[in-house]
């Protein structure tokens, strides 16, 4: 279902930016709690599996507005607020931010942001991946101490991680408080899953 009108309304801005001040909590706790702690209990190798979280900044706006430019603005917002909250990995959080909210914004583009099914969600979810992955390679040197083998290994599961945290799982979430509360009546979300008339 694509969304009535393309602007961003002073709602739609508004809920964007408090989301995001959000997520990027939650960002912040990632960052500087749950990256380190999945690397001690899981091993470097299977880290990635956690990855998906730092993508639902795009997407979990995006799916419940629907409107060009939201994926980008979600995604990078809520990097500005994990930097300003004090995360372990300063400034590079914008650039991070920036390019998996472009991501996810060219994988919705592609469908003219009409679909917003499994499918749809679950690319826009693991497209971030394909910044993040060799991001992290060149400028952390992540995977040195890993063989050609185990960093196909590694860098799949960015894809998989986002897929099914940043894609499924938001959609799974916001469908299901769509539809047993009135807080999302006022976006396109909610008017789907209600099937409220515009």
């Amino acid at each position: 279902m694509a969304s009535g009108g393309r602007k961003l309304t002073t709602v739609e801005l508004t809920f964007t930016a408090v989301l995001s001040a959000l997520v990027g909590a939650v960002f912040l706790f990632w960052s500087n709690v749950v990256w380190d702690l999945a690397q001690l209990t899981l091993g470097l190798l299977y880290t990635p599996v956690i990855y998906g979280v730092w993508f639902i900044g795009a997407t979990l706006p995006a799916y419940i507005i629907r409107k060009p430019g939201v994926a980008l603005l979600g995604e990078f917002l809520a990097a500005v607020f994990e930097l300003a909250y004090g995360s372990q990995f300063a400034s590079t959080v914008l650039l991070y931010g920036f390019m998996q909210g472009l991501m996810s914004e060219l994988a919705l583009a592609a469908t003219g942001y009409r679909r917003w099914g499994w499918a749809a969600m679950a690319a826009a979810g693991a497209a971030p991946a394909l910044w993040a992955a060799p991001a992290d390679a060149l400028l952390y040197g992540i995977v040195e101490p890993l063989t050609g083998e185990q960093r196909l290994v590694f860098w799949s599961l960015y894809f998989v991680s986002g897929a099914l945290i940043a894609g499924v799982l938001v959609k799974a979430l916001v469908d299901y408080v769509a539809r047993s509360s009135s807080i999302l009546d006022a976006f396109a979300v909610g008017r789907e899953v209600k099937g409220i008339a515009r």
